[in-house]
């Protein structure tokens, strides 16, 4: 005969007294799930971050370069343009000399110009995208310490309840032979 077999004859009730060894292998079940999902959630935040940091800052170089290679073309183009007027007004007077260079210098002055704005317009972006990124990486910061006071809370909550499923099946039956598991466990009743 069984210890519960025996235990319910003692007590003289018809039934087995069910086991409540398993409520407690299942609250650390539900513990430990929640301890992986935490980290796992952690984990994935960190690589989310890091991956969009380091995608921000491939997007802003390959811009920078880019903008880099235009200014350097139109700095090129200019040159080029600025060494045709000369050659071609070589024959004309001083004076239509003395205009197609002032020509040539307003031209690489506006293409040096516009290389500077492109290029500030260029930094301007990549700062904008790396205070995007930081952002979304103080969010998923602040996401991850929320998930975690979230389970802190469900934990001290799951102890909370173990200590009284605890103190619940410790506590001898005090005149109450045929008291049910809902019973035993109403807490609030008893006080």
């Amino acid at each position: 005969m069984s210890e519960v077999e025996r235990a319910s004859n003692e007590t003289g009730e018809g039934e087995p007294r069910r086991e409540y060894v398993q409520v407690g292998d299942r609250v650390a079940h539900v513990l430990n799930a929640a301890e992986e999902a935490a980290e796992q959630i952690r984990s994935d935040a960190r690589r989310e971050s890091a991956r969009i940091i380091q995608e921000a800052e491939a997007t802003a170089a390959t811009r920078v370069e880019e903008l880099t290679r235009e200014a350097a073309q139109i700095r090129s183009e200019a040159e080029d343009y600025a060494r045709d007027i000369r050659s071609a007004v070589d024959s004309y007077a001083t004076q239509q000399r003395r205009e197609a260079e002032e020509e040539a210098r307003r031209a690489l002055s506006e293409a040096e110009t516009q290389a500077r704005a492109t290029r500030e317009a260029s930094q301007e972006m990549s700062e904008q995208m790396q205070q995007e990124a930081r952002r979304r990486h103080e969010l998923l910061q602040r996401e991850s310490k929320a998930l975690e006071e979230r389970r802190h809370r469900v934990l001290e909550g799951l102890r909370d309840l173990s200590a009284q499923l605890q103190d619940a099946l410790v506590e001898p039956a005090r005149g109450r032979e045929q008291e049910s598991l809902a019973d035993a466990l109403d807490i609030e009743r008893r006080r």
